[in-house]
């Protein structure tokens, strides 16, 4: 019987490194069906495991956590049918328990703290709130394409914290996506703002703002900003909606507002925010003051317009938006 094959890197990229420990988390793995001879490992994994894209298994792969039939390999190489891949990723530390804030036939509601991922971003990343939520409610880890979702129908930044709601079945979590969507969904927002004691209210009026006497609507469209990780108001964004309630001053030069995000574009509440010359306190990259944490809190989450039967949940604000 010939001597199994040890698989080689490309040029270019760093040799394996020795065979890694089994750990406690089963890996992420495959039988290499007949259609993808010939291709490379990273490409094959990407395509069929639904938690993964290429990109992360070529960087897991490199980290030396891709075996082929048992031994170490790199993401160029070549696969044959049958051949098993996997991914042996690191033991992960337990999730901290999540705080729920209210359970119903179709969702589980979770607090989300700021500073904790809505859900893994890549396989080895710490664990998130979708981690914690799925030890309590396992029905949810299959009611989403992504597993690492857990049925997550909607994300927050990193950064914020609030109101997150998690599908129990597939239709809820199609329900739910299709709301939002169609601007079913209602979310309401608490922020603490860079306010200028010179700062008027109402605002004077201009093009994207209409203006009443306790509320601003924001209607300027969000695009890429200067930078990948940045959004911009610029002509050819995507349309966006925002009401802004009046400001209440809550020191020298910082305001507690309410808010109502009718459509759900990334960084809408921090850019539309900025825009009005109200930035987030915390929001280093849209010229908010200097803190702690982004001083953004989703108060609340109804899903009830696009999922009958479901009510307004809220989520109860940290000390300096109380």
């Amino acid at each position: 019987m010939p001597a199994p094959r040890t698989p080689l890197a490309a040029v270019g990229e760093p040799a394996p490194p020795p065979p890694i420990a089994a750990t406690d988390d089963p890996p992420h793995a495959l039988l290499v069906p007949a259609a993808d001879a010939g291709e490379r490992a990273d490409v094959v994994l990407g395509r069929h495991l639904p938690d993964l894209s290429r990109r992360v298994a070529r960087a897991l792969a490199l980290a030396g956590h891709l075996t082929v039939d048992g031994r170490p390999a790199p993401p160029s190489h070549r696969v044959r049918p049958g051949e098993r891949l996997a991914l042996h990723l690191p033991p992960s530390a337990a999730p901290t328990p999540a705080h729920i804030l209210a359970v119903t036939e179709n969702f589980i509601y979770a607090l989300k703290p700021a500073g904790l991922h809505t859900h893994r971003l890549r396989p080895d990343d710490p664990p998130a709130l979708a981690d914690a939520v799925a030890l309590l409610h396992p029905e949810c880890n299959s009611t989403s394409p992504d597993p690492r979702e857990a049925g997550a129908v909607h994300r927050l930044d990193r950064g914020t914290s609030g109101v997150v709601a998690f599908a129990r079945t597939a239709s809820a979590h199609a329900a739910a996506r299709a709301g939002f969507t169609a601007g079913l969904v209602h979310k309401s927002y608490l922020a603490l703002v860079t306010c200028p004691e010179d700062q008027p209210w109402p605002p004077p009026s201009r093009p994207w703002l209409a203006v009443h006497a306790d509320a601003a609507e924001i209607t300027a469209p969000l695009g890429p900003g200067p930078r990948a990780s940045l959004v911009a108001v610029r002509h050819d964004g995507q349309p966006s909606r925002t009401t802004v309630h009046r400001p209440h001053p809550r020191g020298p030069r910082t305001a507690r507002v309410a808010l109502d995000l009718h459509t759900g574009r990334r960084h809408q509440a921090r850019v539309h925010l900025a825009w009005l010359g109200l930035p987030i306190v915390g929001d280093d990259d849209y010229g908010g003051l200097p803190a702690d944490r982004l001083h953004l809190h989703a108060a609340t989450l109804d899903l009830g317009a696009a999922v009958p039967g479901e009510r307004p949940v809220h989520a109860p604000p940290p000390s300096a938006l109380e």
